[in-house]
């Protein structure tokens, strides 16, 4: 029997996340170390003491939850002897998460996807002039089925609107211009929507009005970053289905900054496979693995994001 690693994405960070992990282990500190050289950020820094107005900028959000995550794998191999590799049959992440699957799955190295990340979230960041002409929603209560025909209307041009991420079966978030995402959201309360929550980003993301965004990020990736071989495939973000093939990785990377993230479809696939036995969040936050116990009661999930959770873990595998 297997394990299914999945990693957050960005919203997942808090000042003081997994303090014990970056400053309690040397494996920990010499990744963090790595991952600052690589920025020339003193990312710890603001990971402990903030301000969280600060690191949930996307461009400072996106590689200190890449580095707690990988901090937390790599503390499980290296000081609990834990085989990611031997046992896990998949990993996953949710957006940036896909990222960190990526690298534990050897094939971005560490210094290039800390690099990658940062680039990613300034480019996210900067593309729009006016954050407030734009929007994301997430819409609780529904299904993405419910929500595909009133975004039909609105997948190019000016007035776009697209579903983002389709989370699970009762959240799906929209993306695009604000007043067709208003409108759309409006819409939505006649099939069943019971609530909306805006989401506090800088910008549309995974629509095509990232288009400019990605062209820019698919120049950064031909010029700087080389790909491994998987050493476990990845269920990549816009396909919903496991990737083991290096070749493709830096078009489905481009096609994830436009396109749609099939969370749902993912966890769906994992749980469909009859020999693995357990889905582990890896640190921070629990947001990936409350959604799937919200959908699936039943459903044998867990976080990692404290030492005495790790402790726990490694018990029961052994």
């Amino acid at each position: 029997m297997y394990s299914c690693f999945i990693f957050p994405g960005q919203g997942t960070q808090k000042v003081g996340m997994a303090a014990s992990f970056v400053h309690g282990f040397k494996s920990g500190i010499e990744v963090m170390e790595e991952i600052e050289d690589a920025i020339s950020f003193k990312l710890s820094k603001l990971i402990d003491e903030g301000p969280i107005e600060e690191l949930t900028k996307t461009e400072n959000a996106q590689p200190a939850i890449f580095a707690v995550s990988l901090i937390c794998a790599t503390i499980l191999e290296k000081e609990y002897g834990y085989n990611i590799t031997k046992n896990c049959k998949y990993l996953a992440g949710h957006s940036l998460g896909e990222y960190s699957a990526l690298c534990v799955a050897g094939v971005l190295s560490i210094s290039d996807t800390a690099k990658l990340v940062r680039i990613r979230g300034e480019l996210m960041a900067k593309s729009f002039d006016n954050d407030a002409a734009y929007s994301m929603v997430a819409i609780i209560g529904v299904a993405a089925p419910e929500i595909e025909d009133l975004v039909k209307p609105y997948q190019s041009g000016r007035n776009v609107c697209v579903i983002a991420n389709d989370n699970s079966l009762s959240q799906v978030v929209i993306s695009g211009d604000r007043q067709t995402v208003k409108l759309v959201a409006e819409k939505a309360k006649d099939r069943g929507a019971t609530n909306f929550i805006e989401l506090n980003t800088s910008g549309p993301f995974h629509s095509p009005l990232m288009a400019q965004a990605a062209i820019k990020l698919d120049a950064f990736l031909a010029e700087n970053i080389k790909f491994s071989d998987f050493k476990i495939p990845v269920i990549m973000n816009v396909t919903a289905k496991p990737l083991n093939n290096k070749q493709l990785v830096h078009n489905y990377l481009i096609r994830q900054m436009t396109g749609r993230i099939r969370w749902r479809e993912t966890i769906d696939f994992i749980k469909e496979d009859p020999e693995i036995q357990n889905i582990i969040e890896i640190a921070p936050g629990k947001v990936l693995s409350s959604m799937i116990k919200r959908s699936d009661p039943n459903a044998n999930v867990m976080n990692l994001e404290t030492v005495a959770q790790i402790e726990e873990f490694i018990k029961t595998e052994s």
